[in-house]
């Protein structure tokens, strides 16, 4: 690798670990398990990832879109499933057909389409249905599933209905009535109907639930890459320290004078803002409107938002603007903030499902928006980064 010294952002991805994460969930869900691939792996890429999953004999992949799931066929290649969450829009229909991509049809007039058009093409694709349990976002509502039943060959006479799926919206409490509610509702759904395979939970309800949500098909996505507690950080993310400078106490940091030092500190600027994809609902600030403009917008205080060198925690301070964040680092030793030119944003010390509380904010709005392609961020491999950490002085 050439000037390595140009790059103020290194993203590390650590294959090993997302390979520790998989065999975890594969002892838990053995051949029911089926890899959400959504945001080219949530970050960490099709050609980066979609061989280890493949090698594992994962047969079953849920993406987005059209554009996704060819590119994970390409890679993955025929024996493979590839769903997309959004259906089949209009004018789609033959490249499902002719790639052998299985919609998930969020509606009657999706199955209706792709039916009409399948029957031209000669062809009983693979499709899947979706329902709304509760979520009100995709899927069928209870209306258009009584209709359904009563017009089954009308809607799906030259389709080959392969799975029924929907989503639990509150799977990270498992005593949240919701999950009995959505439960219920989807067996009662797909109780009306021919029989046939079934997808209720993701990555929250699999782990968190009992296996009586768990059906034939465990939706796996962020578990994978890393966003619980029991499993293994896949990503790190490095950005430069800018400048290291002493505050007076009573001075203000960041824009609008979002924090006062209320003691004499020691702050770091750091290289890294929104436009990386470090969120701005990451800010701390101390003010007292602003503490209590984020408790009743989302119930809680500002994010729990810190960076760590060499281990240290060093919180947020101030609003983060779009090309800088500042940290606090009074606690960092000055012997060892010496030795460092970079901060750990995610990783390993900095934990990504520390950041819970910003407003509306979860692991995987970070994570997305961190890995996103970056003309400024150097990505290597977790193998290669350990030889640059002593020359980067991480």
């Amino acid at each position: 690798m050439q000037h390595l010294e140009n790059f103020d952002l290194i993203r590390v991805f650590n294959i090993t670990a997302v390979e520790n994460n998989l065999k975890k969930a594969l002892y838990k869900f053995s051949d029911k398990l089926g890899i959400v691939i959504k945001s080219n792996a949530y970050g960490f890429g099709f050609e980066r990832i979609l061989p280890l999953f493949s090698s594992y004999r994962i047969k079953n992949y849920f993406c987005q879109d059209i554009i996704e799931a060819l590119k994970a066929k390409r890679i993955l290649g025929k024996d493979k499933n590839v769903y997309t969450f959004s259906g089949v829009q209009s004018g789609q229909a033959k490249t499902f057909i002719d790639n052998e991509i299985i919609p998930v049809c969020v509606n009657l007039e999706q199955l209706k389409y792709y039916n009409d058009v399948s029957a031209k093409c000669k062809k009983k694709p693979k499709t899947a249905i979706h329902f709304d349990t509760g979520m009100n976002r995709t899927g069928l509502s209870e209306e258009e599933v009584i209709k359904l039943s009563e017009n089954w060959e009308t809607y799906t006479g030259n389709l080959d209905i392969v799975l029924y799926v929907s989503h639990l919206h509150s799977s990270y409490d498992k005593k949240d009535r919701a999950n009995t509610i959505q439960i219920k509702r989807f067996k009662n759904f797909t109780a009306k109907l021919p029989k046939r395979p079934r997808s209720l939970s993701a990555t929250g309800g699999s782990f968190r639930l009992s296996s009586e949500y768990h059906f034939d098909i465990v939706r796996v996505g962020y578990g994978v890459y890393g966003m619980l507690r029991e499993m293994e950080s896949v990503i790190s993310v490095y950005a430069k320290i800018l400048q290291i400078r002493e505050v007076k106490k009573g001075e203000k940091i960041g824009y609008f004078g979002g924090w006062t030092a209320k003691k004499d500190m020691k702050i770091a600027i750091i290289n890294i803002g929104y436009k990386d994809g470090y969120s701005r609902s990451l800010s701390k600030s101390n003010k007292l409107y602003d503490k209590i403009r984020a408790k009743l917008h989302s119930g809680t205080n500002f994010a729990t938002s810190y960076m760590t060198i060499d281990k240290y925690k060093c919180p947020v301070v101030g609003i983060i603007s779009m090309n800088n964040t500042m940290i606090d680092v009074s606690n960092v030793p000055t012997e060892v903030l010496s030795k460092h030119n970079f901060v750990e944003v995610i990783g390993t010390n900095a934990n990504i499902m520390d950041f819970r509380e910003a407003n509306g904010f979860i692991p995987c709005d970070l994570l997305c928006s961190l890995t996103t392609p970056n003309p400024n961020a150097l990505d290597v491999p977790e193998s290669e980064f350990q030889k640059l950490k002593t020359q980067l002085r991480i």
